[in-house]
């Protein structure tokens, strides 16, 4: 049974589909990452099966990083629909108490909460962007189309994850953890101009 029969079976995609706020788009996000985390790990393994040892040990080592970072990625996609429910629970909350102190307080630290873990999600696809680049160093040439659709696929996490972060960060009040998270996210850059060279290297293999 395909792959695809089996999401379909186990509706996996309908949750996605319904008239919910959750799952969103952060944690779409955290399964696209996840997707070209689990072809990186395929592509290396492939590699793997005819390199030399050396090459061999290297491309099993990125295999097993591909796949820590996959299982990170899918307890993201939990995780940010967990974080965005009770950010809108603790902000209804403190609506209802009329500013309240106290309300106010948790509703903040909800907001930033809600905003850290898109935030770890398009980190964690940055840190699956510096794999795929090393994996893109070692010619695997018949996996080519894999290794873009990979790269693809983590840019869709590092920008989505990016954007999610982008929205929120007008919700959050000026402070520490605003500044804090602002400067992560601008961190990403690095990343992302060394998705746009990966991209480009895997075009022109499969062009």
């Amino acid at each position: 049974m395909s792959p695809q029969n089996r999401l379909g079976e186990h509706g996996w995609l309908d949750a996605y589909a319904a008239p919910t706020v959750t799952p969103g788009g952060g944690s779409a996000s955290a399964v696209a990452a996840a997707l070209g985390c689990a072809l990186l790990a395929m592509t290396a393994r492939i590699g793997a099966r005819k390199a030399a040892p050396a090459a061999a040990a290297r491309l099993g080592w990125l295999a097993g990083e591909a796949d820590r970072l996959r299982a990170a990625l899918v307890e993201q996609e939990r995780t940010d629909a967990g974080a965005y429910e009770r950010m809108v629970a603790t902000v209804r909350a403190a609506r209802a108490t009329d500013g309240d102190p106290g309300a106010t307080r948790a509703a903040e630290a909800a907001r930033v909460d809600a905003t850290e873990v898109p935030l770890a999600t398009a980190e964690l696809a940055a840190e699956s962007i510096g794999l795929a680049s090393e994996l893109a160093g070692m010619a695997l040439a018949h996996t080519a189309s894999d290794q873009l659709v990979a790269a693809h696929l983590l840019l869709a996490g590092l920008e989505g994850g990016s954007s999610t972060v982008a929205f929120n960060l007008r919700r959050i009040a000026s402070g520490p953890a605003r500044d804090a998270i602002a400067a992560r996210l601008a961190g990403l850059d690095t990343a992302r101009g060394n998705a746009a060279t990966l991209l480009g290297r895997l075009a022109s293999l499969v062009e």
